[in-house]
């Protein structure tokens, strides 16, 4: 049985904050995609807050080397830190995108990844306030990642829609090239979220 002592609480708030940050980095994205007009402020937003990420994960790597008893299994704290990371540096990547390719009005299908994005970061965060309770039959992980798993199958249906009809009704090869690459980075952004989910989902079996 999962076995939480007072000592290990800060690896979980470690997660706990940095999933905050993932989901403030992820509706940023978002909002900028409704008005691209202000991209490069939203974009140097978003790169305080991959630098953010960038400090919870040596403060991690400081914690761990310093642990004697972990909650759970090392590697599995470095590499859910890790991940958050690599989404913020996935959403940092796309925002750049706006701004080196001049792109000034989204697309639909770009909002609707936006969108599937923040769901995804939003359950993150919920799974990240429930880890601590890891063993209960209370808790909703199991939801969460569920749902995390469906947000991502549906996001690659439309990725492969959408590419699929850029090749085919876009004329303007600049113009496909632009968007199959701000298309895959988004696409890329919500496969790393399902990695964390199925992730815990190995903790959550580890730990039964």
């Amino acid at each position: 049985m999962f076995n939480l002592k007072p000592k290990e609480d800060k690896f979980f708030i470690m997660f706990l904050e940095a999933a905050k940050n993932v989901d403030e980095a992820a509706l940023t994205l978002r909002k900028s995609l409704d008005s691209l007009s202000t991209k490069e402020a939203e974009v140097s937003k978003i790169e305080e807050l991959e630098h953010k990420g960038d400090k919870f994960v040596g403060k991690i790597v400081k914690e761990l080397n310093e642990a004697f008893i972990t909650p759970i299994d090392r590697e599995d704290i470095y590499m859910l830190i890790k991940e958050m990371d690599d989404i913020l540096d996935l959403i940092n990547s796309t925002a750049h995108r706006f701004v080196m390719f001049n792109v000034n009005e989204s697309t639909e299908t770009a909002k609707l990844l936006g969108d599937m994005i923040v769901e995804c970061t939003s359950n993150i965060l919920g799974i990240m306030e429930e880890l601590p309770s890891l063993g209960s039959k209370s808790n909703h992980l199991s939801e969460r990642i569920i749902s995390i798993n469906r947000i991502e199958n549906e996001a690659d249906a439309l990725f492969r829609q959408t590419v699929g009809e850029l090749f085919r009704n876009e004329t303007n090869p600049i113009e496909v090239i632009k968007w199959k690459e701000i298309y895959q980075i988004l696409e890329n952004t919500i496969d790393k979220c399902e990695r964390i989910a199925n992730m815990v989902e190995g903790v959550v079996i580890k730990n039964a």
